[in-house]
């Protein structure tokens, strides 16, 4: 009887030893579905998520891939099949709450309104994470919306309007459109500017914006907002079309009613510092760092200065405080200078150097025209040294040769917002140095005749006028300090808005650490708010969109900056197709009635999803259907920028919160360069 047990015991351990390694075989297919899926193949992820469950005995295993499939259908847009594998996924665990949460969702986009209903309000049953019940009730208002009526929606999106802060912005939108169908426009006016106020990247907001200004008779408010898109989007015509129906109602010059900067007067009287070194910038340049073609504009210095006509030499002077013209006359094809008198000074067709006695000596650029220009700032601004009119077809570009230190306070004022915390001011200001050092020096421009210009694509100056008193006491403490590397050379000194936790280089501001990375994983990861104590969230928690992000998009905009690429019709899903090692989407397939166009490139992305508006793209995406069509895409969203380098806001908190000095700050961002002065 022992022989028989010990060979049947025998017989046995092979058996055993095969299904374990059959098993051990299942979880590194699951894994090499994450992989797939990285690499943007969710259908072959899909598939092999298909066999593991069809073959694991594994719960746990069965349960994760379940769910990620379930993630990977609805991105999809393929509701009834996510459905299927989530039903598989309850019977595995009936009181896991995102089995609830995601039957919602997909259920609401069947127009399973009173299913849907039940599955989130189950879902609320079963946390008591806020994160993870905002979440479930922002679900349940979009079902009450189609069951109990606007009224009941605004009841639920009013629960987490004022107990979630991470939802504001998309809370208010919903409230909006709610309102409207109550007919209640002024309220609903209302509360899409309050959506935009949580969230001023939120283009629909300002789509429904422009819109219910329209429908409101706000004649000039909406012709602001039309403008505004336009300038954001220029190649939609329905943008410009309404902004030229609505001009009619504007009175006086176009410009001065909008966002740009006018001053009457020089905001500086004495001259600036003239140390360092110096360099040539190209004003009202575009994102690509071409100067903007000027066909007039005025100019006021604050000392004396001389004109100068580049091929005949000297041709004025001029006095302190008087306001001198430059017009290009197309029919002539040449330049008009008129003096504070408007009389003509001088006729040309060469360029103008604009010296001043004094150098350092400020000069007060005034109502710049730009025509046919977009994404432009087209507001006043001041530039120390010397301003140079070259000249172009049809036109000027505005060069100034100014001494770089005087770039660093007003770059630094802009990137701070009104941040007067010193520490973090001078770690701003020194990061900045360092990268306007940089880019002098390594022709980052088509054109010679600058070495820096003054938009996003190096780094935006919006002139001298906007330096701040802090931002220029540490600049003036910082001066001549740059980050250089240990074998000589300067750092690329990056920055960003709000890395969101992790910068692109892995430096933790006190993030939630992402999962290991799967569909669902990411997903949920998603869901989940900012956690206490991370770096860039301010104390102000309505103010956190840099840091975490919702956004419900209508795909009619993103279907018309699609089809400009490839013809793909009607809209039906965005698919992920790859995912960077921290979970940024490296390109997106956008399939359509008419087919599929693939978008690759963080630039490409934010232009088709939000005319270059989208904060970052670390982010899920999940459409909501009506009908066969989505009514809108949800994309939840981490961070600001591209992480890169210094995190502006995470400078704050470390300068804030822990006291940090500025050299620690950049050691923290910037562990293999050290703070130093050129010898």
């Amino acid at each position: 009887m022992l022989k028989l047990k010990t060979a049947l015991l025998c017989l046995a351990l092979p058996a055993f030893a095969a299904a374990s390694r059959a098993q051990e075989d299942l979880s590194k297919l699951y894994s090499d579905a994450a992989a797939q899926w990285l690499d943007g193949r969710p259908e072959d992820a899909a598939g092999a998520l298909k066999y593991v469950v069809y073959r694991s005995s594994d719960q746990a295993l069965n349960a994760a891939a379940l769910r990620d499939l379930a993630a990977l259908f609805a991105e999809a847009g393929k509701n009834g099949e996510a459905l299927a594998y989530l039903a598989k996924g309850e019977m595995l665990s009936p009181e896991d709450f995102h089995i609830h949460l995601e039957k919602g969702w997909n259920l609401l986009s069947l127009e399973k309104h009173q299913d849907a209903r039940a599955s989130f309000s189950k879902a609320l049953t079963l946390t008591a994470d806020q994160d993870l019940a905002s979440q479930a009730r922002f679900g349940l208002a979009l079902a009450e919306e189609q069951l109990g009526g606007p009224a009941a929606a605004i009841e639920e999106l009013r629960s987490v309007y004022t107990r979630y802060p991470y939802l504001l912005s998309p809370a208010a939108q919903l409230i909006s459109a709610n309102l409207e169908r109550l007919k209640k426009r002024p309220h609903a006016v209302n509360f899409i500017k309050e959506a935009l106020t949580y969230d001023q990247r939120n283009i629909q907001a300002e789509l429904d914006l422009a819109r219910l200004y329209e429908e409101s008779d706000f004649q000039v408010p909406a012709w602001q907002t039309y403008y505004t898109l336009s300038d954001m989007d220029p190649e939609e015509p329905f943008f410009i079309e309404k902004e030229k129906k609505l001009r009619k109602y504007v009175k006086g010059r176009l410009d001065n009613l909008l966002y740009w900067g006018r001053m009457a007067w020089p905001a500086h009287k004495d001259p600036l510092p003239q140390a360092g070194a110096k360099v040539k910038v190209g004003l009202y340049a575009d994102k690509h760092g071409v100067p903007s073609l000027i066909t007039a504009f005025s100019f006021i210095c604050a000392g004396e200065f001389t004109l100068i006509d580049t091929r005949l030499g000297e041709i004025a002077t001029g006095r302190p405080g008087m306001q001198w013209s430059v017009t290009y006359d197309e029919m002539n094809r040449v330049y008009q200078i008129r003096d504070s008198m408007q009389s003509a000074a001088h006729t040309t067709t060469n360029s103008l150097r604009i010296v001043p006695k004094v150098p350092g000596t400020v000069i007060l650029i005034k109502n710049p025209e730009l025509p046919g220009v977009h994404g432009v700032n087209r507001g006043d601004r001041e530039v120390s040294g010397e301003l140079t009119a070259l000249v172009r077809e049809k036109g000027v570009w505005l060069i100034n040769e100014t001494r770089l230190e005087n770039l660093v306070a007003p770059v630094t004022s802009r990137l701070a917002d009104s941040s007067r915390l010193p520490e973090q001011l001078k770690a701003i200001a020194v990061t900045v140095r360092t990268r306007l050092e940089r880019l002098s020096k390594l022709f980052v421009h088509e054109s010679r005749e600058y070495q820096l210009c003054d938009s996003v694509h190096c780094l935006a100056f919006p002139g001298v006028q906007a330096q701040s008193g802090p931002a220029t006491a540490a600049a003036d403490a910082t001066r001549g300090e740059t980050l250089q590397a240990a074998a000589g050379g300067l750092a690329p000194a990056h920055m960003h808005r709000a890395c969101g936790g992790f910068t692109e280089s892995g430096v933790s501001d006190g993030g939630r650490p992402l999962p290991r990375l799967t569909p669902f994983s990411l997903y949920a990861h998603t869901l989940s708010g900012p956690p206490p104590g991370l770096l860039c969230l301010s104390e102000d928690k309505t103010v956190s969109s840099d840091v975490y992000w919702t956004l419900l998009l209508n795909p009619k905009w993103i279907e018309n900056r699609v089809n400009r690429i490839k013809k793909v019709g009607y809209v039906t899903a965005i698919v992920p197709l790859g995912r960077a090692h921290n979970g940024k989407i490296k390109a997106l397939r956008v399939d359509g009635t008419a087919g599929s166009a693939v978008v690759e490139g963080a630039d490409a992305i934010a232009t088709v999803l939000g005319a270059g508006a989208l904060r970052s793209t670390l982010f899920s995406i999940r459409p909501v259907y009506k009908g066969k069509y989505p009514r809108f895409f949800l994309l939840r969203g981490i961070g600001t920028g591209d992480g890169g380098g210094l995190c502006l806001l995470g400078a704050g908190g470390l300068a804030k919160t822990r006291g940090a000095k500025y050299r620690d700050i950049l050691k923290h961002y910037f562990p293999l360069y050290k703070v130093g002065k050129a010898r």
